[in-house]
């Protein structure tokens, strides 16, 4: 095992996601030469670490305030509470950015770092983690509020 991959083996899995989707990035980039791949892999490891999961609070706020006496959801929030649920996600977004820039930004310029998950064992585990969170965050949160709500 080489040092590289002894040094990147120890990283957490946010950033072992991101390597994996930035060697994806990197083997379809250089096919179609059509964006930058530091760029996906990062929008890539925001929206599934920061973006989904909100999506998930959001549904459980939704649950919790259409469960609530509707002058009390009134009293709170005064205006369509779409204007706040935009705000939140930008600021999600922005969040996610910032984080995850300082923290993903030795990788910009060090684009051999994610040769070591260019492997297909890599591209099934990146591919299972984005499955489990859209599937959990995106659809089951979704749904289970649903339910609540209708089943009250």
């Amino acid at each position: 095992m080489n040092a590289r991959k002894r040094r990147t083996a120890r990283t957490d899995f946010v950033t072992r996601y991101f390597l994996r989707r930035l060697a994806q990035a990197q083997r379809e980039g250089a096919r179609s030469r059509a964006s930058r791949p530091y760029s996906l892999a990062l929008a890539e490891a925001i929206t599934l670490f920061v973006l989904m999961p909100g999506i998930a609070v959001f549904c459980i706020a939704a649950c919790v305030c259409l469960r609530a006496p509707a002058q009390l959801v009134y009293q709170a929030h005064g205006q369509s509470p779409l204007g706040a649920v935009l705000l939140l996600t930008f600021a999600l977004v922005m969040l996610g950015h910032l984080w995850f820039t300082r923290r993903l930004r030795a990788f910009r310029q060090d684009l051999s770092a994610a040769q070591d998950f260019d492997t297909e064992e890599d591209r099934q585990i990146a591919f299972w983690q984005k499955l489990l969170v859209t599937v959990i965050c995106g659809v089951a949160a979704p749904l289970a509020t649903l339910m609540m709500v209708m089943n009250p």
